[in-house]
C-alpha cells in the first residue's frame, strides 16, 4: 500500500499553469455560510490543499483567521506574494503527515485535495486532525469523488478505494484519486472522532459536447465529537 502522501504531480501541474482555479467554489461558499454558525464560533479556518487560492478571498471577506497547508512549493510562493498579509499562514507541506500550526481550528475545509490520496494517507491526516480541530468543530468536505464516478475503475488500483494513472480529461497526470461510497466515508471519519452529519451526492453528466463524461462526487459536513 502506498503511503507517499502529497503527489509531486500536482506541483508539475501548477508549474505548467494548469488546474489554476482562482474563483471561490460555489459549494464552499454555500456550506461555510450555511453551517459554520453561530458566526463568532467559527473564525479560525484551516484549508487543506488550497491550490491556487480560489477560496482565500472568500474567507478573508468574512474576516476569518485563515491558514492553509499546500503541497506545491510553486503555488505557495505565488500565494505568499499575492496575499502578503497572511503569508505566514500559508505553508508548503504534506498535510497527510503534518499540520505545522500550533493551534486548534474551528473548522477545516477540504475541497478535492485530501481525496487525491490513498486510503492510508487519508487516515494519517484524519488522525492528525483529531488533535487540531476543537470539540464541536467541523470538517467540510467538498467534491470527494464517488465510487459511481465514471473513472472509479480506470487506471491502476492502489488500494480498495484508490486508483492512479487514470488517463482521462479530469485525472490525467494527477496521481492518486480516492473514490468513496457512503459506508466507507462514514467509517473513515468515525474512526478518528468525527461524525458525518450531512452527506450529499452530486452527479454531472455532459449530454452534448466533444467528450462525454459522468462526474460523481460527494459533499459532506463532519463534526468533531471528542
Amino acid at each position: 500500500m502506498s503511503t507517499n502522501g502529497f503527489d509531486a504531480a500536482w506541483d508539475r501541474r501548477y508549474a505548467e499553469n494548469t488546474h489554476l482555479s482562482v474563483w471561490p467554489w460555489s459549494d464552499v461558499v454555500s456550506y461555510v455560510n450555511r453551517h459554520l454558525k453561530p458566526r463568532e464560533d467559527f473564525t479560525r479556518i484551516l484549508e487543506l490543499g488550497c491550490g491556487a487560492g480560489a477560496n482565500i478571498p472568500f474567507f478573508l471577506s468574512r474576516d476569518d483567521e485563515y491558514f492553509a497547508v499546500e503541497g506545491s512549493k510553486t503555488i505557495v510562493e505565488q500565494l505568499k506574494l499575492k496575499f502578503p498579509a497572511i503569508s505566514g499562514n500559508i505553508v508548503c507541506g504534506d498535510f497527510t503527515k503534518e499540520i505545522p500550526f500550533d493551534r486548534m481550528f474551528d473548522a477545516v475545509l477540504d475541497r478535492c485535495s485530501l481525496t487525491c490520496n490513498d486510503t492510508a494517507s487519508i487516515e494519517r491526516c484524519l488522525k492528525i486532525l483529531r488533535n487540531k480541530v476543537r470539540k464541536d468543530g467541523f470538517f467540510i468536505g467538498i467534491d470527494w469523488f464517488s465510487d459511481k464516478h465514471a473513472d472509479s475503475r480506470n487506471g491502476i488500483a492502489v488500494d480498495g478505494h484508490t486508483r492512479r494513472d487514470i488517463e482521462s480529461r479530469q485525472f490525467g497526470g494527477v496521481g492518486n484519486v480516492h473514490f468513496s461510497d457512503q459506508e466507507h466515508l462514514m467509517n473513515l471519519f468515525c474512526k478518528y472522532g468525527f461524525a458525518i452529519e450531512l452527506l450529499e451526492h452530486k452527479e454531472s453528466q455532459l449530454l452534448l459536447g466533444a467528450e462525454s463524461f459522468n462526474i460523481c462526487a460527494m459533499n459532506f459536513l463532519a463534526k468533531r465529537l471528542s
